[in-house]
Parts: C-alpha cells; sequence; structure tokens
C-alpha cells in the first residue's frame, strides 16, 4: 500500500480504538449495533480488505509501468478500439472501420518543441549524428517543423542514446541509424527496445481518440477555434461550427507559420495536446490506400512497402480546415518531405 494511505489507514484505526477504549479482542460495543450500523469488528474486516486491494493495485501500477511514467509523456493503455471513418464521410483509405486491439505505450503529451529539438541535437552533434535540416520554430514553446521523416527517426536515437535508452533504429547492418543525410536508411524497429521512436499509425489514432468511442475529433463531434489551431471553414463543413472562416485568430499575427505554443487548447481523454491541428505528425508506417481491408488486427505496423514509397503523417495543421483534424484522416507524403506543416512527437514502449 503507498505510504500515505498506509498511514491514514493506521491513524484511523488508531484513533477508532481510542474513541471506543478497546482492548484486544474487544471488537464489539457495548450496546449491540442496531440493524443498519456496522459492529467494530464489520469495519476492521472492510479496512483490512480496501488495504489489500491498495496493495493490489499498487503492486499492478509497479508491475505495469504506472510508476514509472517517464517524464513528458502519457500512458496509453492496451486494448481495443474502432479504428477508421465509422462516419463514411472521409476518402476511400479510411475504410474500413475496423477492431484494432494496440498493446500498452507512453506517448507524447505534447509535440517536439523548438526547445527540445535543440536540445536533443546540441547533444547529437557532438556524438555522431548528422541531420538534413537544423528543424525551425516559430519560437521555443512553438513545435519544431519543417522536419523530414529521416531525421525524426534519428533524432529519435538520438534522444534515446543521451538518455541511456536503447535506440530503436538500425540500418541492415545492425548499426545505430546516426546518419540521416542521404536519406540512408535500410533497417527497421526494434519494437523491443526501451528507447524513443515514432507512433505507428494505430497508436496514433488510437491515442488521439483519447479512450472515447465514435467521435470525430478527440473531443467530440464539431470543431471550432475553442477546440484547435486550424484554417476555419464552416461553409465547406457542417461539422465545423466555427462562426467564421479564416486561421485562428490568436496565432496568425503576421509570423509565419501560424503554429500555437504546444498545450494552448484543452487535453483529450489521455491527456495529450494538440492531437488535431498545431503540426501534422509523422508515423512510422509505410502508406497502403488499401490497407485497412487486411490489416493485421493486433498491433499494425503498415504495409511492407506501401503505394509510392510514402510515410503517414496524421492530425492536420495550422493550416488545415476541419476535414483534415478529423481522427480518422490519413495523409502521406515522400520520406524527404520537409514544410512549416509537419512534424512529430514520440512514444516508447513498456
Amino acid at each position: 500500500m503507498p505510504a500515505k494511505i498506509k498511514t491514514a489507514f493506521v491513524a484511523f484505526a488508531l484513533v477508532a480504538m481510542t474513541s471506543f477504549n478497546l482492548q484486544a479482542g474487544a471488537l464489539e460495543p457495548t450496546n449491540a449495533p442496531a440493524p443498519t450500523m456496522f459492529s467494530l469488528e464489520e469495519i476492521y474486516l472492510k479496512l483490512l480488505s480496501l488495504e489489500q486491494k491498495l496493495d493490489a493495485i499498487s503492486e499492478c501500477l509497479n508491475c505495469d509501468g504506472h510508476a514509472n511514467l517517464p517524464a513528458g509523456m502519457s500512458l496509453i493503455p492496451a486494448g481495443d478500439f474502432m479504428m477508421g471513418d465509422t462516419f463514411s464521410e472521409g476518402a476511400f483509405e479510411e475504410r474500413p472501420p475496423h477492431t484494432v486491439s494496440v498493446s500498452a505505450f507512453y506517448m507524447d503529451r505534447y509535440e517536439v518543441t523548438k526547445a527540445l529539438w535543440d536540445d536533443v541535437l546540441a547533444w547529437a552533434a557532438t556524438n555522431g549524428y548528422f541531420f538534413n535540416v537544423a528543424g525551425t520554430g516559430k519560437a521555443t514553446n512553438h513545435p519544431v517543423h519543417s522536419i523530414d521523416w529521416y531525421d525524426a527517426i534519428a533524432w529519435c536515437n538520438a534522444r534515446s542514446e543521451r538518455e541511456g535508452l536503447s535506440p530503436c533504429y538500425t540500418n541492415a547492418s545492425g548499426a545505430v541509424y546516426r546518419d540521416a543525410p542521404g536519406n540512408s536508411f535500410d533497417g527497421g524497429c526494434n519494437w523491443s527496445a526501451n528507447g524513443y521512436r515514432l507512433p505507428t499509425e494505430a497508436e496514433w489514432e488510437k491515442a488521439a481518440r483519447g479512450g472515447v468511442a465514435g467521435q470525430r475529433f478527440p473531443w467530440g463531434g464539431t470543431i471550432s477555434h475553442s477546440n484547435a489551431n486550424y484554417y476555419a471553414s464552416p461553409t465547406d463543413y457542417s461539422y465545423d461550427v466555427n462562426p467564421a472562416e479564416d486561421y485562428h485568430p490568436a496565432f496568425s499575427s503576421g509570423i509565419f507559420p501560424y503554429t500555437s505554443p504546444v498545450g494552448s487548447f484543452a487535453p483529450n481523454g489521455f491527456g495529450l495536446y494538440d492531437m488535431a491541428g498545431n503540426i501534422m505528425e509523422w508515423c512510422w508506417d509505410w502508406y497502403g490506400g488499401s490497407y485497412y481491408n487486411n490489416s493485421p488486427s493486433t498491433d499494425p505496423r503498415g504495409p511492407a512497402i506501401g503505394d509510392s514509397g510514402a510515410k503517414v503523417l496524421r492530425g492536420g495543421a495550422w493550416s488545415s480546415d476541419a476535414y483534415s483534424l478529423r481522427v480518422a484522416w490519413r495523409y502521406f507524403l515522400n520520406l524527404d518531405s520537409a514544410d512549416s506543416q509537419y512534424g512529430f512527437r514520440c512514444v516508447r514502449g513498456l
């Protein structure tokens, strides 16, 4: 049992013993209890049962990783969810909706900021890492952007090594992937490594839904500028209930791009911010337009190569319309694409 709760439990027992001037073995009051009252013995047994349950919960938390939650990350619990477009309003690649079981994992609560990107980049520069681009951002607390897929996975490895974790990405030779220039990655992901990596597309969508089923967005069925940083176009989509068409007025100050500080809006049910809008987020998976027709039902990780050698992005951006902020929306780009709309966040396995 957690120390604070155990202390309170013992204190309560001592107060009860003192109040009734009880001796060992004397658990009944002088007068018999009324029919609606518990005897002290029954109270004691109930408290003992509660202590045992709390001990079991504490043990469970220690076993599955809750007690050691990585800083800045949320636990996304294992379980099933309905993946894809349940409203039949998206493109063909969002269907058919299908049940997917995803193992538990940790995910960054925020998109990788320019400050965090630069911090890891400085360490990486003196530890054998090379990148295609330096990355940019509107401010230190805004998401880093203009990052291509190769840079994102190399940075994940650098973040892992800097923290003493096992990097996830290795080339076919078995060497840790540290050299993004030349788009030289020819390996895979070590899914059992404890380091940082990009989410799979299924992990991303499960996390974005926040434990809520049957909703269009992480928070519900409609959207406005009170929910996310995006380009509102209410005349085009009935579920866009923003009063006017425009970029978000709080962030379109003339300083391009119109990203917002991470965490500017309410989190979803898993404590994750900006899972819709602000910046699109790279995923691990190759894009497959018909992949949902035959994807595995447990921990899908995308097709072997995909369509046109493209990788998936999710979430929509500051310049996207409401359609592209739906949790089922899918987008894809060449691995070397870098733009002010593209960034990422990391996950870790348990």
